[in-house]
């Protein structure tokens, strides 16, 4: 069964859908896990394996990035596990944090699967699903006093932070996006802020909407996975502490995450703005009363902003 099902339906009085090829509304089913999830309006293209291998390869290139884009995969039974997947407890004899199979994943090139017993930390266990949310969590009790200083307001914390419903599955697995050989739920990304800020273009370019995310200081590897898991939405996730200290994430990165059926309209997107001078390298310069691309100086003067470039001034000695 296909992951996605697009139906032109209207529900009829029982609620149920009506076949009805004239309605220009169509409805978007997406099927995921033991949820379904109806999008008006929204189509959902299809997109191989092949292909999200070429365009993860291209986009990392066109990006510059020093880590791989990782595939990540919510697994319902060990039976979906690769052939090819390392599995902690059972091949190293030993259990990771997820953020350190992660980082494997998109430093060594590794596929990893990673199941209740082999997680360290309890956070994605909770997040992804694999645990209940019990009650000495939800009031906040690992939070207060080392991290929030009052314990009602950590128990806001732990009830707000994002999580799958209990039971949907078992594990998660992760490897390069260009090696993969499993179709992702999402891809994530370690990127800089430069990375950032031209993949947040590219979203701009494809369809002219901001990213509105949640943003933590704690458990990244929850906030860059399950929001865009429901919402089928690219999402940027802050490192958390552990991700720095024990996954080597950088001063300088984010995570941000896309939905593979995207690929290709950010492919489209990043060709289309290196080609227009949107892309990387940006180059930098201090220089008062730059140029302005057309568009800009025409709404400036609409707004009465004066972009007449001022006389050539006298150019003086100046100490570093």
């Amino acid at each position: 069964m296909p992951r996605w099902l697009r139906l032109y339906a209207l529900p009829n009085s029982a609620g149920r859908l009506v076949e009805n090829p004239g309605v220009a509304e169509f409805l978007t089913i997406v099927y995921f896990g033991s949820n379904i999830i109806t999008i008006r309006n929204k189509e959902v293209k299809m997109i191989s394996l092949k292909e999200v291998h070429k365009c993860g390869t291209e986009l990392e290139q066109w990006l510059r990035m020093r880590v791989y884009p990782i595939a990540v995969k919510m697994l319902k039974s060990r039976d979906e596990v690769p052939e090819d997947a390392i599995i902690p407890t059972r091949d190293w004899g030993h259990r990771y944090s997820l953020c350190q199979s992660f980082a494997k994943s998109q430093r060594a090139g590794l596929t990893i699967a990673m199941f209740k017993e082999d997680m360290w930390c309890f956070e994605p266990v909770i997040g992804l699903g694999l645990a209940e949310r019990i009650p000495y969590f939800l009031e906040g009790q690992h939070r207060y006093p080392d991290s929030v200083r009052k314990l009602e307001d950590a128990a806001v914390w732990c009830q707000n932070m994002p999580y799958l419903e209990y039971g949907a599955y078992k594990g998660i697995v992760s490897a390069p996006i260009n090696t993969c050989s499993f179709m992702p739920d999402v891809v994530v990304m370690h990127v800089s802020g430069a990375q950032t800020s031209q993949l947040l273009i590219i979203k701009n370019w494809i369809d002219g909407k901001d990213l509105y995310c949640q943003l933590s200081g704690h458990a990244v590897c929850v906030y860059a996975t399950v929001p865009a898991l429901q919402k089928r939405e690219c999402t940027v996730a802050i490192p958390c502490k552990g991700d720095r200290r024990l996954a080597s994430a950088q001063d300088d990165e984010i995570l941000f995450t896309l939905v593979p059926e995207l690929l290709p309209d950010f492919i489209a997107g990043t060709r289309f703005l290196q080609e227009h001078g949107w892309g990387l390298p940006i180059i930098e310069e201090y220089k008062e009363e730059y140029d302005l691309k057309p568009a800009y100086a025409k709404l400036g003067e609409m707004l009465g902003v004066d972009v007449k470039k001022s006389p050539p001034r006298e150019q003086k000695y100046q100490k570093i």
